[in-house]
């Protein structure tokens, strides 16, 4: 049984405020495009966790390669390629690039 977006609600929950967007695909097809923009051809891109930079946009046929990533998968080629989850370091890169963005006044759109 997969995950519906009724199980991703409580998760998603957890990063608020304006620099995150949150998105749900049921399809499958966003892993498999993933797979590609990871470098992990064959193992389907379902439990990683990507940091982009403001700005990144998917202009192309597959999403745009991170600035960060780490992953929860069990695949060597995974490990090859990035990180293993390790929420610590995650949640210090995230703070770092956060700390690095411009401040939006009260007044900015």
């Amino acid at each position: 049984m997969g995950a519906t977006a009724e199980d991703v609600a409580e998760a998603a929950a957890l990063i608020t405020g304006g620099n995150a967007t949150h998105y749900w695909e049921d399809s499958g097809i966003v892993g498999k495009l993933y797979e590609k923009t990871l470098g992990i051809d064959g193992v389907y891109a379902w439990d990683v966790w990507l940091v982009y930079q403001p700005g990144a946009l998917w202009n192309d046929t597959y999403p745009p390669k991170p600035d960060f990533a780490m992953h929860q998968l069990r695949s060597s080629k995974a490990e090859d390629i990035m990180p293993y989850l390790d929420s610590k370091r995650f949640a210090s890169v995230v703070t770092n690039y956060l700390e690095e963005m411009p401040k939006k006044s009260p007044a900015t759109p």
